[in-house]
C-alpha cells in the first residue's frame, strides 16, 4: 500500500538529510513524498537558498520558494533507488503548522518527516519543532536529528515509554509497528513507576492490550521505578545505547508531562537519536 509522506524543505543540509532518511526508511514500499516548503513566517522552513539577482528586481517570497523547490526536483532527478518513489511539492503561503495541517487534511498523510539542525531532536530548543510537534493533529512526527547516520546496528530498538493509564487505538500505533519493521527494530516499552506502587487492575488490562498490538513484532516490557519520567527515560537510553525514542502524545497525556517546563529544568532532554512522535488519531 502507497505511503503519503511530507517532508518541509527549507533548502538546508538537515532538511535533506531528512529526505534522503526518508527515501532509505521506505525503499521497499510506494510512496508519494510531498515537499513543503512555507515562506513569509519566521520559522527554520522560510530561509531560502540564495538566487542570482538581476539589475532590476529581487525574486518574491514565492518565486524564490517555488525555484528551490524545483532545485531539489532536479536533485531528485539523478536517484532511481525506488521507481515506486513519487515526488510532489507544495509552496506555501503561511505558517508552518497551518501549511503541514492543510497538507494532512488534503492528502490524508501517514508521516511528517522533519530534520534537526545539529546532533540532538531540538523538541524544545527549536520553537519551530516544538509547534509542529505540539499543534500538527491526525498525523505522527519523525524528527531526525542533522548529524544522524543509520548504523548497521546488530540489535537496534525503539523505546516506548507509557504509564499504561490510556489504551491505544491500533491505528495509532500503526506507524510505530512499520517503522520497527523498515528498521529491522524491537520495541522496548518502558514503564517509569515514579512512586512505586503496583500496577492497577486498569494499567493490567492496558499494558496486556499493547502487548496484543505488539504481537506481531520483537517486544519487551521495562520498569525504571524512584525516577522522574524524563529522568527514567534519558538513562534507559543512554545505558542500553538505544536507537530510536517514540513518544505517544495526547493533550494532557505523558508527552506533556514529559515535556513540562518543570521537567525541563530539572534535566535536559533532547535525545541524540530520532523522535517518533505518535499522535492521537479519531
Amino acid at each position: 500500500m502507497e505511503k503519503k509522506i511530507l517532508i518541509p524543505i527549507n533548502f538546508s543540509k538537515h532538511s535533506w538529510n531528512a529526505l534522503i532518511f526518508a527515501m532509505g526508511l521506505y525503499k521497499k514500499i510506494p510512496c508519494t513524498f510531498y515537499l513543503i516548503n512555507t515562506y513569509q513566517n519566521q520559522g527554520f522552513l522560510s530561509e531560502a537558498i540564495p538566487l542570482v539577482k538581476s539589475d532590476d528586481e529581487e525574486p518574491s517570497p514565492k518565486e524564490t520558494s517555488e525555484k528551490g523547490l524545483e532545485r531539489i526536483m532536479q536533485g531528485l532527478s539523478f536517484r532511481k533507488e525506488n521507481p515506486g518513489h513519487h515526488f510532489e511539492t507544495i509552496s506555501y503561503q503561511g505558517s508552518l503548522v497551518n501549511g503541514i495541517q492543510e497538507a494532512v487534511d488534503k492528502h490524508g498523510l501517514d508521516l511528517i518527516i522533519l530534520g534537526a539542525r545539529g546532533d540532538s531532536v531540538s523538541i524544545h530548543t527549536s520553537e519551530d519543532i516544538s509547534k509542529v510537534a505540539e499543534d500538527v493533529e491526525q498525523c505522527p512526527i519523525l524528527v531526525i536529528p542533522e548529524t544522524y547516520e543509520v548504523t548497521n546496528h546488530p540489535n537496534p530498538e525503539i523505546v516506548f515509554p507509557t504509564n499504561f493509564r490510556i489504551p491505544f487505538r491500533q491505528k495509532e500505533l500503526d506507524t510505530l509497528i512499520e517503522f520497527s519493521q523498515s528498521m529491522l527494530a524491537s520495541i522496548r516499552v518502558l514503564y517509569i513507576n515514579s512512586d512505586n506502587k503496583k500496577l492497577s487492575y486498569e494499567q493490567e488490562q492496558y499494558k496486556a492490550d499493547l502487548g496484543k498490538h505488539l504481537s506481531g513484532i520483537d517486544h519487551s516490557f521495562h520498569t525504571l521505578t524512584q525516577t522522574t519520567p524524563a529522568t527514567g527515560v534519558h538513562l534507559f537510553i543512554e545505558s542500553r545505547d538505544s536507537n530510536f525514542l517514540a513518544l505517544y502524545q495526547r493533550k494532557q497525556g505523558f508527552f506533556s508531562r514529559l515535556f513540562n517546563k518543570n521537567v525541563m529544568q530539572e534535566v535536559n532532554f533532547d535525545p541524540k537519536l530520532p523522535v517518533l512522535i505518535l499522535k492521537e488519531i479519531q
